[in-house]
């Protein structure tokens, strides 16, 4: 199998998503971007390979995302830290995303979450964000 990382083909899926080629620091920025923990992050290779299907040995690695827009942004800024140049990254089907409807202009997307000024996303940030300083306290 041949991976050629500067032509990212389309993932094994019809929904929205977004992917880096394996390798380097993308498999963890793009675990963060794609927050992992609710769009699960597979492996696929290039076409006409028999890596073309969500296992681990292959050239790529996809998530589905309802906010390829967000995720995109959050690979472009955090690839071009660790990357010359332009990074290489792809989203795919960002027409089919889910459109949120429910957004305040008071919203903004960080790490590849979408934290709100109302709801549960409000909450959530913010026991995350104690959660996090509360570790980051506890060991120093």
């Amino acid at each position: 199998m041949s991976c050629n990382i500067n032509q990212i083909p389309s993932p094994p899926t019809a929904l929205s998503s977004c992917a880096v080629p394996v390798g380097g620091s993308n498999s963890s920025i793009l675990d963060m971007c794609c927050n992992s923990h609710v769009n699960a992050v597979a492996t696929y290779g290039p076409p006409g390979s028999n890596s073309n299907t969500r296992t681990e040995d292959g050239c790529f690695q996809f998530c589905v995302t309802d906010e390829p827009d967000v995720v995109q942004g959050c690979l472009t800024n955090t690839l071009r830290e660790y990357a010359k140049g332009d990074p290489i990254l792809k989203c795919f089907n960002v027409a089919t995303a889910k459109k949120d409807t429910g957004a305040t202009e008071g919203g903004y997307g960080s790490a590849g979450t979408r934290v709100r000024a109302s709801g549960v996303g409000w909450v959530m940030g913010t026991v995350l964000s104690l959660a996090f300083v509360g570790a980051a306290v506890g060991t120093v």
